[in-house]
């Protein structure tokens, strides 16, 4: 090939493919000079510029893409047609003769020319007929045939002859030597039953189609590659607008530049299209995805390995029938990353979000996702079934409402309600949860219009200050039901008057420094309830839930060492079990009453000198007293 016209073709030294970008004098340095770009963006030693000047650019992006090459310092790999690629994999062992023929030669100049005719494509194409997947990567390809004896009608009687009976469905070119697009068209214009093309690591300018064509090459095609091939938005756009696609169904444009916004009004063209691989295409937002949304087919779109931080876009997009997306070892901070999902992505049942930082950021990051995006059937390959959905939505509320507890005003209330947009929804299926119920009923009891003699206006606490540490805690007497504590068939009127009793029906509502321990806890219940410390068990009622096993049939539930049940009396041990029996058959009966296999989830408080703050979240909680019953301790 001539020095003038290496420029914007594709060669190779020594198995490394390069487009030639310049040819010309540097200065500082004698003689003629190429300048190349390599597919491997490591194998350069700078970006075309050298010593302050910019003698060329590139399309990759790294510093290292381009060389300098001296035109002959280094030997330029032989490039090669299709056909002769073909032969030397495909036909080396069935295209041999007997050795008693002799191939027919011409005779032109007095030298020999080799037979390309009719004769030497038959036998040549006797291999080729049972072939299905043609596979001619990295061989050097830079166009389809070449005789330079033939007339153009006879050269397309030859093309002819030659695709006559291919059965071809798969066809891989990739990492080969194509300068242009018009190659390719001209390669596959006769692969009638063509249904894979594959043109990976290809660097072709799209030129438009001849004028006036009537063939249409890609009639059948329902799979494109073009990974790796430096093409933009517009490149695609053109490359649909000219040669037509009408039946393809999966594209594969990874590793290409289209992080940037593309023309106004770009119509794709491709309305059957189904997947579209979008791997490594340095998109950082979803706005360079417009032209998609026009796409009505589309269902399943590959983001991963992209520098996405953000899923919302001004204005908002949607992609109508979007089932299934790969947002896997993307840059997306936060689960909050996955709000504008319901509408974006509104039939949205797959996704995957792997090797994302929004999985790191929570402890239980499939429970919060699968609750943060409504309709997911499938999360990271793994199926999300009803009860796990349940549990997780469940989950979610019980990890939500601590926020809502502790914010004081309703502007704090409405940025958690932002930040969880399913929040209203979840607490329309399940209910919304108790403490958040009695928290705004006793803002309304307390809120009344402001009059003339009011002095001071309620203000939420100052931070740092004892009415911020202060916890609202509610405790409630709960009497235990055994042999020794029934009540008497015949109660006397001295012990109804009791005042002890009578102090322990009642409810009482104390602010608690959130430091206190649970030593000083119990004191103060005491104090309340007229009991002593020892005897006091304090039980944390949450609003969380908790699903119930299925309970297996037990003769008795009751389990002891050999020496308590040997200490133990007649009356002692007939009582025991009589209770325990009584507590069975209630519990059953609350639970066949509920309808529903859930109990609500009790923290004993313990003693220690843990503070009383680390039990509790938020400022509002409720206490069980009970009376412990110290004769079984012994």
């Amino acid at each position: 090939m001539a020095e003038k016209e290496l420029v914007r073709q594709r060669v190779s030294y020594n198995g490394s493919l390069c487009t030639v970008r310049w040819r010309g004098e540097i200065e500082g340095l004698k003689g003629q000079w190429l300048g190349v770009e390599w597919d491997d963006p490591s194998r350069g030693k700078h970006d075309g510029m050298y010593a302050g000047n910019r003698y060329f650019a590139c399309w990759s992006k790294e510093p290292t893409a381009a060389s300098f090459i001296r035109p002959d310092s280094k030997r330029i790999d032989d490039s090669r047609p299709l056909l002769s690629a073909l032969i030397d994999k495909y036909g080396s062992e069935n295209m041999s003769k007997s050795a008693n023929e002799r191939p027919s030669t011409i005779v032109i100049s007095g030298k020999e020319v080799d037979e390309v005719g009719f004769d030497a494509i038959s036998r040549k194409q006797a291999a080729w007929s049972a072939l299905t997947i043609v596979s001619l990567d990295g061989l050097r390809i830079e166009n389809l045939y070449e005789n330079p004896l033939s007339t153009q009608q006879d050269y397309e009687e030859e093309l002819r002859a030659l695709y006559s009976g291919l059965k071809w469905k798969e066809l891989d070119l990739s990492r080969n030597l194509f300068a242009d697009w018009d190659e390719i068209t001209r390669i596959c214009r006769y692969l009638k039953g063509l249904k894979v093309l594959k043109l990976n690591s290809n660097r072709f300018r799209i030129t438009p189609f001849g004028q006036g064509e009537s063939i249409q090459p890609f009639e059948q095609l329902a799979e494109l590659s073009l990974a790796n091939c430096a093409v933009g938005w517009d490149n695609i756009r053109t490359l649909c607008i000219q040669q037509r696609f009408p039946n393809l169904q999966s594209v594969c444009l990874a590793f290409n530049p289209l992080n940037k916004p593309p023309s106004p009004f770009l119509d794709l063209q491709l309305p059957n299209i189904t997947i579209l691989d979008l791997t490594s295409c340095n998109l950082s937002s979803l706005q360079p995805l417009s032209p998609l949304t026009h796409l009505l087919s589309l269902s399943t779109l590959n983001l991963r390995s992209n520098p996405l931080t953000t899923l919302s876009t001004r204005p908002p997009l949607m992609f109508p029938h979007l089932r299934a997306i790969d947002l896997t070892s993307t840059d997306l901070p936060t689960l909050s990353s996955l709000i504008p999902i319901p509408t974006t992505f509104p039939e949205l049942s797959s996704l995957k979000t792997s090797h994302a930082p929004l999985t790191t950021s929570h402890p239980s990051p499939r429970l919060m996702t699968i609750a943060r995006v409504p309709g997911l059937t499938m999360l990271n390959n793994t199926p999300i079934p009803p009860h796990e959905r349940q549990n997780a939505e469940l989950y979610y509320l019980s990890t939500i409402t601590p926020l809502f507890l502790a914010a004081r005003t309703d502007e704090e209330e409405t940025e958690i309600i932002k930040d969880h947009p399913q929040w209203k929804h979840l607490c329309k299926k399940y209910g919304e949860p108790e403490s958040i119920t009695q928290k705004r009923n006793a803002r309304s009891a307390t809120s009344r219009p402001k009059s003339v003699d009011d002095s001071k206006e309620t203000k939420p606490y100052p931070p740092h200050s004892l009415g911020a540490n202060l916890i609202i805690i509610t405790f409630h007497y709960h009497s235990p039901v055994s042999a020794s504590d029934a009540p008497s068939p015949r109660p006397q009127p001295q012990q109804a008057q009791d005042p002890k009793i009578q102090q322990r029906r009642e409810q009482h509502t104390r602010s608690i420094p959130n430091q206190t321990d649970i030593y000083r806890l119990k004191a103060l219940v005491g104090r309340l309830y007229a009991l002593p410390s020892l005897e006091i068990k304090l039980v944390l009622e949450t609003d969380e839930w908790d699903p119930v096993p299925a309970a297996k049939p037990q003769d008795d539930d009751w389990s002891c060492s050999e020496d308590e049940t040997g200490s133990e009396s007649d009356d002692e041990r007939s009582s025991r079990v009589d209770f325990q029996k009584r507590k069975q058959k209630k519990t059953k009966r609350d639970e066949e009453e509920k309808g529903e296999k859930w109990i609500r989830r009790e923290v004993e408080l313990v003693d220690s000198t843990r503070p009383v703050g680390s039990w509790i979240q938020g400022t509002e909680a409720s206490v069980r007293v009970e009376r412990r019953d110290l004769s079984l301790l012994r």
